[in-house]
């Protein structure tokens, strides 16, 4: 017993904090113009001008570099755990390179952690990031973190050893924080919605235009910018504009041109001076697009009838003279293997199958409504035994394609009804059968979403718009982001 008390008092002498000089120490602030500089590596790699070739991908980086944007400004602001995605360019072990998801979570407000967080998850370097600097001041002491055997001698507990505890963030628990912001925002560009439609219905009419659309991940700020500089070119070029135009779909997206619809893609990031000399070539493109059929018929002669198909994308139109271009290269491309294509098919008909010609590098894939999509630096060869190898698998697709497009219509109009939304779409990205999955949860939690009566409240979502995609967030025109696969009160 006196070797244990003995053992006690030295312990005590040794490892408790005693009452000389306090330690302290004050962090130089990090702004938010460090943490600018200190990303500028990360920045470069995620930038959306380098996924020009990938649509998808490069709206996602936007959207995340917005939110990230937000953050950065003001990181107090940050209430519940918010992921971002990104997109990067990586080269796997053959050499061959492909696109990679990042994932990044941020949750805390710390600026100078989460920017070495973000550079570590990119294995960036870290060395524009400031140093913490201390200056000594008195009367704050220093936190202790002992040893671990000093814990156990003492019988106390460890703080430091206590695991984080994962916050995870329900749909309804975010709804109720954000609910209002979205409101808010809703109610105060409703001005904006609607010299947008008046605008709309002027250039339909006036103009006999088939369509108008806005394909910019920018808000709707910029598309009425857009309509209001459209309409100044429409007063003084007014006859002009309706022969050019008539019968048409007009389209402000980030590229100008003619698109192999055949729709008028106008960049709005252009001059309006710049607008008319790109329309007064309209009419140039129409013996483009009489082309394209006949190319697209040679096309399927030399794979066995496939059919192909033209799909364009929300943000990645591509012109009539490009796409003329790239059906130039993939036909050149298979007429030297027709041997290979021979040996492979045989007499086979593979009119049952669709090929779509996506862009120049972009990856030789089966997308998720069944169809090949091959891009133009792809080797003929490649081409036939990527079709061989994945046949079955897209005819399967195609079978159940329709049936499922048609159940994915039903499930969003009866989630639109039973939360008496004004709006419900979905992104690109987001897959038939994901967005099904959650329209039928949305169904399923509606109860629980708007029931007052519950735990934590319910939401109204009365007049909301909804988006289904792989984020949360709330835009400038108060539409609500969701990721589809969002977490419900069950699933905790």
């Amino acid at each position: 017993m006196l070797k244990i008390a003995r053992l006690t008092r030295c312990l005590n002498a040794v490892c408790l904090p005693q009452p000389s000089v306090p330690v302290s120490f004050i962090a130089n602030k990090f702004t938010a113009q460090d943490a600018s500089v200190a990303l500028r590596p990360f920045f470069f790699i995620v930038h959306p001008d380098l996924f020009g070739q990938h649509p998808i991908e490069r709206a996602v980086n936007e959207n995340s570099l917005k939110c990230l944007n937000e953050f950065l400004t003001s990181p107090s602001a940050l209430e519940q755990p918010q992921q971002l995605v990104f997109y990067i360019r990586a080269t796997n072990s053959f050499g061959e390179e492909r696109l990679r998801e990042v994932k990044i979570k941020l949750t805390t407000s710390d600026l100078r952690s989460t920017v070495m967080k973000i550079l570590n998850c990119f294995g960036l370097s870290d060395a524009h990031v400031p140093q913490e600097s201390y200056n000594d001041y008195q009367n704050t002491n220093r936190p202790i973190d002992w040893h671990p055997s000093f814990y156990t001698a003492m019988n106390r507990e460890n703080d430091h050893s206590r695991p984080n505890k994962m916050i995870i963030v329900t749909l309804r628990s975010w709804l109720r924080m954000n609910i209002e912001r979205s409101r808010s925002h809703q109610e105060g560009m409703r001005y904006i919605q609607d010299d947008i439609a008046r605008l709309l219905h002027k250039f339909q009419t006036d103009l006999g235009l088939q369509a108008i659309r806005f394909d910019s991940d920018w808000g709707i700020q910029h598309f009425r910018g857009c309509l209001m500089s459209f309409d100044r070119l429409f007063k003084t070029h007014t006859q002009f504009l309706k022969h050019v135009l008539k019968g048409k779909t007009l389209v402000f997206s980030n590229c100008t041109g003619v698109s192999r619809l055949g729709e008028v893609v106008l960049s709005s990031e252009d001059v309006p001076q710049a607008w008319i000399t790109m329309l007064k070539s309209v009419h140039a493109y129409e013996a483009v697009l009489t082309r394209l059929p006949t190319m697209e018929s040679k096309l399927s002669d030399l794979l066995r009838k496939a059919q192909v198909v033209r799909r364009e994308k929300r943000l990645g139109h591509i012109m009539a003279e490009d796409y003329e271009l790239l059906l130039n290269r993939v036909l050149n491309s298979l007429r030297r293997c027709q041997d290979y294509v021979h040996a492979t098919f045989g007499e086979k008909d593979l009119s049952h199958l669709q090929v779509r010609i996506e862009g120049e590098s972009n990856p030789l894939m089966l997308s998720s409504f069944g169809q090949f999509l091959i891009p133009a630096s792809v080797p003929g060869t490649m081409v036939v035994d990527f079709i061989s190898e994945n046949m079955h698998q897209a005819e399967l697709i195609l079978r159940e394609i329709t049936g499922l497009l048609a159940h994915e219509e039903k499930s969003r109009l009866e989630a639109l009804h039973c939360l008496s939304l004004s709006e419900l779409q979905k992104d690109e990205s987001v897959t038939p059968a994901q967005m099904i999955s959650c329209c039928l949860r949305l169904i399923e939690e509606s109860w629980r979403l708007l029931d007052p009566l519950t735990s934590t409240g319910g939401v109204s979502l009365q007049g909301s718009k909804l988006r289904v995609s792989h984020y949360y967030s709330v835009m400038q025109d108060g539409l609500i982001c969701i990721p589809w696969d969002w977490v419900g009160e069950d699933d905790l």
